[in-house]
């Protein structure tokens, strides 16, 4: 079977965590027998050769509308410029490519599932929850699920909130929920390194995320003015956040127990979850309404039995069922104790969060 693969946002190169999720996704159809070529959106540090070897044909973007804190802020911020013609363009190189294809799976139905909803055999929408709120607020989560049903596709929701929204706005709409998955090798190897990581007495708390409002940065540092002083917190990932955050963590006088290292590549952020004591997810709902869906950061954390805190926004709340220490958004108080209350519980690894699992459960959806 051949399998293309639309999205907007792919690993720039071996180990990128840009849409790390998709290669996921690529790399399990890949263990199923199927060949599948990527198309995605371009940027001006993509690694040739890793393209090239993932069979990715890149679309020209505007500049910082993907790869640079989130499609959903860029735009939010009114970079719209150019976004008109990439999706033009996205939606032209995958009528080309589509001509060889068997099956199509389009991460995040705007522009993806836009692009090829021309094309053949099954089709798969992912909705990722951003996507779902920017098409609900422009008044087009309607009209694309209509167009969907009526090619013939089938939805999948990374969360139950995304479920609910797509539902809202059309009824006649069956969307699965499910995350997407982590992948299975590198978490046996963070649960081999954390089974032989020495004692440590300062505690580490991470987080794993972009530096916009979604994400709830500035309640883990009023949590973190609440813990002992050897509580540290190590915040990997970037974004337009970044200098409100900094003074924020000084207004508090946490400045010395946080550290801001910034993107990590793959095996970084692998040796951050290894050495963490616990992983916080601290995600609110934006004053627009818009909710997380399920960060890929959580469910690395739960598989590889790192204690893990979230809040109960999107789909965040349904990751008490796998072990997740669940607290109400905007809570500094409340996410500080159940900080303390995660680390002092053992722990074990979720062991149905990878691809060996997500992948089927996709595949009974749609692969047929």
């Amino acid at each position: 079977m051949r399998v293309g693969l639309v999205t907007t946002s792919y690993p720039r190169w071996r180990g990128d965590a840009a849409g790390s999720f998709v290669a996921g996704h690529a790399a399990y159809l890949r263990r199923t027998g199927a060949a599948v070529e990527i198309v995605a959106a371009g940027a001006p540090d993509v690694d040739a050769a890793w393209d090239r070897a993932e069979g990715v044909t890149r679309i020209a973007a505007p500049t910082g509308l993907f790869y640079a804190g989130g499609a959903p802020e860029a735009l939010a911020r009114g970079a719209t410029g150019g976004a008109a013609g990439f999706v033009a363009r996205l939606t032209a190189a995958v009528a080309v490519r589509a001509r060889r294809w068997d099956a199509v799976a389009a991460h995040w139905l705007a522009p993806s599932a836009w692009a090829a909803l021309a094309t053949r055999g099954p089709l798969l929408a992912i909705a990722h929850g951003g996507d779902v709120h920017l098409l609900a607020q422009r008044r087009l989560l309607g009209p694309t699920l209509r167009a969907l049903a009526l090619r013939g596709a089938r939805v999948a929701c990374v969360s139950s909130a995304a479920r609910d929204a797509v539902r809202a706005a059309y009824p006649r709409a069956q969307p699965l929920v499910q995350p997407m998955g982590v992948d299975d090798d590198a978490t046996a190897a963070i649960i081999a390194a954390r089974a032989a990581r020495p004692p440590a007495s300062p505690i580490t708390i991470a987080i794993l995320a972009r530096l916009v409002p979604i994400k709830g940065l500035d309640v883990a540092l009023a949590a973190l003015a609440q813990l002992p002083a050897r509580c540290t917190l190590v915040v990997a990932g970037d974004g337009p956040a970044r200098a409100a955050l900094e003074h924020r963590a000084a207004a508090l006088g946490v400045s010395a127990r946080v550290r801001f290292v910034g993107w990590l590549d793959a095996a970084a952020r692998d040796a951050l979850l290894a050495a963490a004591d616990a992983v916080c997810v601290p995600s609110i709902a934006t004053p627009d309404g818009r909710s997380e869906g399920t960060p890929l950061a959580a469910l690395e954390a739960l598989a590889a039995g790192v204690p893990t805190v979230v809040t109960a926004t999107g789909g965040l709340a349904a990751l008490a069922s796998h072990g997740a220490h669940v607290v109400p958004p905007g809570d500094p108080a409340a996410l500080a104790a159940a900080i303390i209350t995660a680390i002092t519980t053992p722990t074990t690894p979720c062991r149905d969060l990878g691809w060996a699992i997500v992948g089927p459960r996709l595949d009974a959806h749609w692969r047929r």
